[in-house]
C-alpha cells in the first residue's frame, strides 16, 4: 500500500505525452500546445481608439470649456484619415484607427457639440489618454502563448485576432473503459432483486468529455477470470489509456488484478492509503496506462480526479496537471479516525468550504452538487470549525 503522495508521483513519473500533431485552430479546442505560438502581427495593429468621442491634441486643451473645430471623423475599418493639426478634433468611435497628429481621445460625455466645433468639459488631458497604443495587447514576433498552453475558448479568440488559424497540438489520448459486475443492469432493463443499474460507465465518460476527450468506447464483461482477460486485451489493443471499474478489491468474483497479472502488465502499486478509494490500482503495460477503480461511485470518481485526470492531462501535455488547490477555512469541525488520509466531498461556499452530507463511498449524490474535494491527511483527523484545509477545486 502507497501513501496518497507516492501514488500520484508514481504516476506522473511513469506517463509520458502523445505526439504532437498539427491541426486547425477551430478543431484544438481542449489541447494542449506542443510548442510555443509566435504572433505574426501586433495587436492591436494600429493606434486605436477605446472609445466613443474626438481625438485630440492634448495641449489643445488650455482648460475646461477649450473650442476645437471639426476636421472629420475616424470609424472602425476606415483607412483615409483626417489629420488632427493644433485646434482641431476628429470625431471617433470604439476600435477606429486614431488620426496621425492625435494624442489623445476624449470621451463623448465629456465633451458637447455646436455647429461645426466641439467644447472639451474635461481638464486637464492627459497624453495617451482612451488610445490603445499598437502592439499594446501584444508585439510582432513575441510569444502569444506558450507551450504547454490549454487551446480555451479565449486562447481561439486571441490568436484568431492574430490571424493565427493553425496550432500544434498534443494528441488526446484513446480511452477504453471496462465495466464489470454481474449484478449490474444497462438503461431501460428492468430492474430485479439483487440488481443494480450501471451509472459509473456515464459518469466517467462525462468527466473524459469535460476534459476534451471524445475517443472513448465502454466494454462489459462478467464476473469471470477468462472473461476479464478477453476483453481488457482487446482494449489495451486499441487504447492509450484503460480504465477498468470494479472488480479489483478482495473478493471471490474480483478479477481484474489477476487478468491484468495474466496479460503481462506491470503492477506500479496496488491500494492507496486513503478513504474512499483504497483499492486502486495502476498498472503499464509498454506505454498503455491501467487505472483499476473501485466500483463504488463515489470511491471512482475521487479516483478519476485525483489521479486519472493528472494522468490525461499530462499525457495531453499540461504544464500542470493536478487540481488546483487552495487554502480554506472549514465551515464546521470535522473529526475521523483511523490511518488513512480522508477526500471529503465538498463545496466552496464564499471564502470557505463546507463538507457535504453523504461521505459514504457508495453516496454519489452529494458529488451531484460538489464543486470541490476537501483533502484531509492522517495528521489532520481532528479539525475545528474555521481551521484551514486543502481545498482541490473540481474543474467546472
Amino acid at each position: 500500500m502507497v501513501t496518497v503522495n507516492e501514488a500520484k508521483q508514481r504516476i506522473i513519473a511513469n506517463t509520458g505525452t502523445l505526439p504532437a500533431v498539427q491541426m486547425p485552430l477551430s478543431e484544438a479546442i481542449g489541447s494542449y500546445l506542443s510548442e510555443d505560438v509566435i504572433s505574426p502581427i501586433a495587436l492591436p495593429p494600429f493606434r486605436q481608439s477605446s472609445m466613443d468621442g474626438y481625438a485630440i491634441l492634448h495641449s489643445d486643451v488650455s482648460e475646461s470649456g477649450t473650442m476645437l473645430r471639426l476636421a472629420g471623423e475616424s470609424k472602425a475599418g476606415q483607412a483615409d484619415l483626417p489629420v488632427v493639426s493644433a485646434g482641431t478634433a476628429v470625431r471617433i468611435f470604439t476600435g477606429a484607427p486614431v488620426p496621425e497628429g492625435a494624442t489623445a481621445v476624449v470621451m463623448q460625455e465629456n465633451t458637447s457639440l455646436s455647429d461645426r466645433s466641439v467644447q472639451i468639459h474635461e481638464f486637464p488631458v492627459a497624453e495617451g489618454k482612451n488610445v490603445r497604443r499598437a502592439g499594446q495587447q501584444i508585439a510582432q514576433g513575441a510569444v502569444a502563448l506558450r507551450a504547454g498552453a490549454l487551446v480555451s475558448p479565449g486562447a481561439v479568440g486571441f490568436l484568431k485576432g492574430m490571424n493565427v488559424n493553425e496550432v500544434t497540438v498534443y494528441s488526446k489520448p484513446k480511452v477504453g473503459l471496462l465495466v464489470t459486475g454481474d449484478e449490474l443492469l444497462k438503461a431501460g432493463e428492468a430492474l430485479v432483486p439483487g440488481k443494480i443499474y450501471e451509472s459509473n460507465s456515464a459518469m466517467l465518460q462525462a468527466a473524459l468529455a469535460q476534459a476534451g476527450i471524445g475517443d472513448f468506447s465502454i466494454s462489459y464483461a462478467s464476473d469471470d477470470l477468462d472473461a476479464t482477460i478477453a476483453a481488457l486485451e482487446v482494449l489495451l489493443e486499441e487504447h492509450d489509456v484503460i480504465l477498468a471499474s470494479g472488480g479489483i478489491s478482495v473478493g471471490d468474483y474480483d478479477f481484474v488484478g489477476k487478468a491484468l497479472e495474466a496479460l503481462g502488465a506491470e503492477t506500479i502499486f496496488y491500494k492507496v492509503r486513503q478513504k474512499p478509494g483504497k483499492p486502486l490500482l495502476f498498472a503499464k503495460k509498454e506505454e498503455k496506462l491501467i487505472f483499476a477503480l473501485p466500483g463504488n461511485p463515489a470511491s471512482s470518481l475521487v479516483c478519476y480526479y485525483e489521479y486519472v485526470l493528472p494522468a490525461l492531462k499530462k499525457i495531453m501535455g499540461s504544464r500542470e496537471p493536478f487540481l488546483r488547490s487552495v487554502r480554506l477555512p472549514l465551515r464546521d469541525a470535522y473529526r475521523f479516525d483511523g490511518e488513512r488520509d480522508e477526500f471529503l466531498k465538498a463545496r466552496v461556499e464564499g471564502s470557505e468550504v463546507v463538507s457535504l452530507d453523504g461521505q459514504e463511498s457508495f453516496v454519489i449524490g452529494s458529488f451531484a452538487v460538489s464543486n470541490a474535494i476537501i483533502y484531509l491527511p492522517v495528521g489532520q483527523n481532528r479539525v475545528e470549525a474555521g481551521e484551514l484545509v486543502e481545498v482541490h477545486l473540481l474543474p467546472f
